[in-house]
């Protein structure tokens, strides 16, 4: 029986990142392997970087390594994937985002390329790739030469659910959102919202930029149709996502394969709540197919206020007529299930 050892970050408060990996472990440990798991502590900004340019292995993950056959990590970080192919073992990297392209846009160019050569190594040298949706597979077979498995993110069905008796309200839309990045882009949203009468506007989750939205509704003079309820607990979400009518998206019109080639974990959590879904963004987005094929809900490529505030309208109208369409298709992207894929992956290594 295999002994894997799934390596996370030590900041369990990045739902992106701990949800999709405790479905993991308890696929893994479901088909009876043998699974630990080791918290890495990232450390400051500073003694990250240092980790970055100069790798090595802590010396306590490089005991449990020696004791174990398979290690499974997730990037990003990308520190853990570098991290891992240094203990010669066999390992297993599952790829959230596309980090190395965001990545440019925020730190020096010359840490970059240092950071992303590392990465890339570790990458190609992996036993196996795991990514999120078809772009991502095509973005790094034709960049490294590798045939990632696609392995969707997903929602748990059991968790996220609402009564059939729920009372929702009929004019709330709701976001939610990791707002310590400042790719939301609600900005839009916010201003749309001034030229629809009563919708309202419910803010699920914390960080710096979470401010500078809310002063923007004070500013627009719509405060008062604006809540936000901070950070919510994954198993308490569906007390605040069933409340509401429509969830919607945001992401910059820019065209960056981050944004292009990924689907943020929210919509899938939305479809779960019965919620219809209103996104925006660059065209020719993964995010675009998935709402337009499934027909959830209304894409709109770089829209004008007047379009958001149209689109809000048509979908608050028919939201009732499409959840239970919508409810089906959550079905199709629970976590268990998917997990059980990277369980057969592994066990065959």
């Amino acid at each position: 029986m295999h002994k894997v050892l799934v390596v996370e970050p030590s900041y369990r408060e990045h739902a992106a990142v701990s949800i999709r990996i405790k479905y993991f472990v308890e696929a893994l440990k479901n088909v009876g392997l043998n699974v630990g798991v080791y918290d890495y502590r990232l450390g400051s900004k500073v003694s990250r970087l240092v980790k970055y340019l100069f790798p090595s292995v802590p010396k306590d993950l490089r005991k449990r390594g020696q004791e174990t056959d398979i290690i499974l990590t997730s990037s990003p970080p990308p520190l853990l994937a570098i991290t891992v192919s240094l203990l010669g073992k066999k390992y297993v990297i599952d790829v959230r985002d596309i980090w190395e392209e965001y990545a440019q846009q925020i730190y020096p160019t010359f840490l970059v390329k240092k950071i992303v050569s590392k990465y890339f190594r570790a990458l190609i040298d992996a036993n196996a790739v795991v990514v999120t949706t078809d772009s991502m597979a095509k973005y790094y077979k034709e960049k490294l030469g590798i045939d990632p498995l696609v392995i969707p993110n997903g929602t748990d069905t059991g968790i996220i659910r609402c009564n059939k008796s729920v009372s929702r309200d009929p004019k709330l839309m709701v976001v939610l959102a990791d707002f310590n990045t400042p790719y939301q882009n609600l900005e839009p949203l916010l201003e749309a919202i001034t030229l629809v009468k009563n919708v309202k506007l419910l803010l699920i989750g914390s960080g710096k930029h979470l401010s500078s939205y809310l002063s923007l509704a004070e500013k627009l003079g719509v405060a008062d149709r604006v809540k936000s309820v901070g950070h919510v607990p994954y198993n308490e979400l569906s007390k605040y996502l069933c409340e509401a009518s429509i969830g919607v998206v945001g992401r910059p019109f820019d065209f960056n394969p981050e944004y292009l080639y990924t689907i943020p974990t929210k919509i899938y959590d939305y479809l779960a709540a019965g919620l219809p879904v209103l996104a925006y963004g660059p065209q020719d987005s993964e995010m675009r197919k998935f709402v337009e094929n499934n027909r959830v809900g209304i894409y709109l490529v770089e829209p004008t206020l007047q379009e958001i505030s149209e689109a809000v309208s048509s979908l608050i109208a028919k939201a009732e007529d499409m959840r239970s369409h919508v409810l089906k298709v959550a079905g199709r992207y629970d976590r268990k299930t998917l997990g059980i894929t990277l369980a057969d992956v592994i066990s065959k290594l």
